[in-house]
């Protein structure tokens, strides 16, 4: 039985255009906003309360950053609690309104965003606080007064401390969260924000802002999906979590037959019964990204990336990522480095993890647990698993078809580079396969006219495997002549 707290992507009614979905995240930025005014009119006055004589008011800014006015000493402002999680379904239904959108067509500018860029849930919702004062004024004046209790700025674009106060739920979400809106950041070297007072002020004062062909494409009534283009062509580095509906199919997959077979079992389950578990086991570059890929595209879920080695227990032990996990729609999770958690010598606790895996058998989808090896797994885990994928290392045969597919399509090669030789000589995964062709095709840009050679293809192995050695293919022996 499906969880009746879950939607299902197919009953929710999708959003008519781009702006019923601005209108949406707008309405819930809104109420997020107020509870923050709400926090900050009680914090002001209890200074009231607390001020003895004109003063202390007038020098509030100073002992308020050193007087914490619960008792707790904490940061330079009043940070609230933890609260209770209460919107997970609202980001359920939302998220599943922005997939059934998607399959009817409908261009939503900032989840497509997302997703072709990769960006994590804090990132995109840091673009909308940005986006939102280009929409309404009304933004702008709350921003201005959340920042007066620390700044007295009359600026209406946020800045980075109201960002990190208003969008994490505790001191380690602020800690890892930080790093994703520095100058530095993805958000910056893509071109998405921009900095102002970016040279005469700590971090957390800055204010940012969107670029303006940005908040040209978000406001858009008809979004162009190649507009992202521009930001895409940037380097992106690889993000924690991931979602997308990609466009994989199964000929894409270079794999034996047993294993395809697996495969489309696993998606034949999935259609049938809630809560399927696999096990994807095979070292790193066999396929097993690609083919959580493909079964979503298969599925028409969403694909969702969390690499385990990333999220670290808290102090006390708990997970605050469990609670996003819970609140996952229908979708293909994808479980990098699943030793961390379903190890012989795990960094989590067992019962978290085993109520956590309770709870999502409960939810449709399907849960991909990828480890480089099987044994990684501790054996109680692999048995409850509803199957087991081995992603075995490719023969000649498929090394010589993964070659073929990793060079781009019109690429001029050198006559003396011949993929079964390379095949035969060079016993490397399907991933490795990838990185080496990218670099080889980068160096032959370099002659005129662009050629794909042997010596490319040795100088880039020496950068990724300065171990292996690729010999030069053999000349077949002219047959003599018979004397007569």
């Amino acid at each position: 039985m499906s969880n009746p707290e879950v939607p299902i992507p197919e009953k929710m009614a999708p959003f008519t255009d781009n702006w019923a979905y601005l209108k949406t995240e707008l309405a819930w930025l809104d109420r997020l906003l107020m509870v923050a005014v709400s926090r900050q009119k009680r914090e002001l006055q209890e200074l009231d309360d607390f001020a003895l004589s004109d003063q202390d008011r007038v020098t509030r800014h100073w002992w308020k950053g050193i007087i914490h006015l619960t008792g707790q000493p904490n940061y330079d402002h009043a940070r609230p609690p933890k609260a209770p999680r209460t919107g997970g379904n609202y980001a359920q239904q939302l998220e599943a309104r922005i997939v059934a959108s998607q399959r009817q067509g409908v261009v939503l500018a900032l989840p497509q965003l997302r997703d072709r860029l990769q960006l994590t849930l804090f990132e995109k919702n840091v673009l909308l606080l940005a986006l939102a004062p280009e929409v309404n004024q009304r933004f702008g004046r709350l921003y201005s007064y959340l920042h007066y209790q620390h700044d007295e700025s009359d600026w209406d674009l946020p800045t980075v401390d109201l960002c990190l106060r208003l969008l994490c739920r505790n001191d380690q979400e602020w800690r890892r969260s930080r790093p994703l809106i520095a100058p530095n950041s993805r958000l910056a070297s893509l071109g998405l924000v921009e900095w102002l007072n970016a040279d005469d002020t700590t971090l957390l004062s800055r204010h940012l802002r969107l670029t303006e062909d940005l908040a040209t494409y978000l406001l858009s009534e008809d979004p162009d999906p190649t507009s992202i283009d521009t930001w895409a062509l940037a380097p992106v580095a690889e993000a924690g979590e991931s979602s997308e509906i990609p466009a994989a199919s199964w000929n894409s997959l270079v794999l034996p037959d047993p294993q395809l077979a697996q495969l489309k079992t696993v998606a034949a389950a999935v259609r049938a019964t809630d809560g399927t578990m696999v096990l994807l086991a095979g070292p790193s570059g066999t396929g097993k990204t690609l083919a959580a890929q493909v079964l979503a595209a298969e599925l028409e879920l969403l694909l969702v990336i969390i690499d385990l080695a990333t999220i670290a227990p808290d102090d006390d032990g708990t997970i605050p990522e469990l609670d996003d996990l819970a609140n996952l729609p229908p979708c293909v999770l994808l479980l990098k480095n699943a030793p961390q958690w379903f190890g012989r010598t795990p960094t989590a606790e067992a019962a978290l993890v085993q109520s956590w895996v309770i709870q999502r058998r409960r939810q449709p989808g399907l849960t991909l647990l990828a480890s480089p090896y099987l044994q990684s797994i501790k054996p109680s885990w692999r048995q409850a698993m509803t199957g087991v994928v081995e992603f075995p290392l490719p023969d000649a045969a498929a090394r010589e078809l993964l070659w073929k597919r990793a060079i781009p399509q019109g690429t001029k090669k050198d006559r003396n580079l011949r993929w079964p030789h390379v095949a035969l000589q060079l016993a490397l995964s399907g991933g490795e396969i990838v990185t080496l062709a990218q670099t080889a095709v980068a160096l032959a840009q370099q002659h005129e006219p662009p050629t794909l050679t042997l010596d490319c293809l040795h100088q880039a192995l020496a950068l990724h495997h300065p171990d292996l050695k690729l010999l030069k293919p053999s000349r077949p022996k002219r047959s003599q002549p018979k004397k007569s």
